[in-house]
C-alpha cells in the first residue's frame, strides 16, 4: 500500500495509508468498528479501487493486473459467506475444475469439516438449502475454510472468518491455518487475540488512519491505542467465552 486514499461519496474512508507485506507474511489489522479494516481487503481484491496512491502486488497495481488473473490468486473469507443449493462436495470445490472427492475431503478435513459432513445423511453429496440440509453459522465458516484449502491461493484474506466457531474446534482450524498459510501471504482481519498475536504484522487503524504499524509485544509497549484495542478484545472474548 502506497499513500492510499479511498473515499465513499465526500466521506474519507482511508487516508495516506502505507505499509509494505513480504510475500508469505501474515499480517493483522486491528482497529474499531468502521476503521476502515474490511475496505483495505476490498481495495486488494478490486472491489473497490483507490482514488488516490497505489495497492501493489508483485510491484504491478493491481489495477494494471487482469481482474481474472488477480482474483484467481486470492481466496477471501468472510462473515457472510455464499454457498450453492448444490451438494456439499459441490459448494467445496466452486472455482477449482476436475477436483476429486480425495481432494475435497482432505481440504474438509483440514478445516475441521469432515465429520459433521458425514453426519449428514448422503455425506458429501447432501444438498445444502431449500429442502437439504441447514448449516450453523459455523458450519458454513468451515466450508468456507475447505474451499480456500482447496483452491491454495497466493494471497488468504480471512474477514472474521472463525468468529462463529467455538474455542475447541478453532484451536484445530488454527493449527490447519498455520499449515495453510505457510509459504501465503495472508490479510487477516479478526478479533480472536490468539490469531493477532501470532501475525508477523501488526497493522492498526483508527478513523481510516494508520496509527501503528509493528508486531504484537512492540505494540503493546509502544501504542496506547493498540493496548486499548487489545484490552477490549480481550474483554469481549473472555465475554463470548
Amino acid at each position: 500500500f502506497k499513500h492510499v486514499t479511498f473515499k465513499f461519496g465526500n466521506k474519507v474512508i482511508l487516508d495516506d495509508i502505507s505499509f509494505k507485506v513480504d510475500a508469505g507474511q501474515t499480517v493483522a489489522i486491528v482497529g474499531q468498528t468502521g476503521a476502515g479494516k474490511s475496505t483495505l481487503t476490498q481495495l486488494v481484491t478490486r472491489t473497490y479501487d483507490v482514488h488516490s496512491g497505489q495497492v501493489l502486488i508483485d510491484g504491478i497495481d493491481v489495477r494494471d493486473w487482469n481482474l481474472d488473473a488477480l482474483r484467481s490468486q486470492m481466496g477471501k473469507i468472510e462473515q457472510d459467506i455464499f454457498l450453492f443449493s448444490r451438494s456439499v462436495a459441490e459448494n467445496i470445490a466452486f472455482g477449482v475444475e476436475n477436483a476429486s472427492l480425495d481432494d475435497i475431503e482432505h481440504a474438509a478435513k483440514e478445516a475441521q469439516a469432515h465429520d459433521f459432513i458425514l453426519s449428514f445423511n448422503e455425506g458429501y453429496q447432501s444438498k445444502i438449502g431449500e429442502r437439504g440440509v441447514t448449516l450453523s453459522g459455523g458450519q458454513r465458516q468451515r466450508l468456507a475454510l475447505a474451499r480456500a484449502f482447496l483452491t491454495q491461493p497466493n494471497i488468504l484474506i480471512l474477514d472474521d472468518s472463525t468468529s462463529a466457531i467455538d474455542s475447541a474446534t478453532e484451536d484445530e482450524i488454527q493449527k490447519a491455518m498455520q499449515r495453510a498459510q505457510e509459504g501465503r501471504t495472508t490479510i487477516l482481519i479478526t478479533h480472536r487475540l490468539s490469531q493477532i498475536r501470532w501475525a508477523d504484522r501488526i497493522i492498526v487503524l483508527e478513523n481510516g488512519k494508520l496509527i501503528a504499524n509493528g508486531k504484537h509485544e512492540e505494540l503493546l509497549q509502544t501504542s496506547p491505542h493498540y493496548r486499548r484495542i487489545f484490552a477490549r478484545y480481550d474483554t469481549d472474548h473472555t465475554t463470548a467465552s
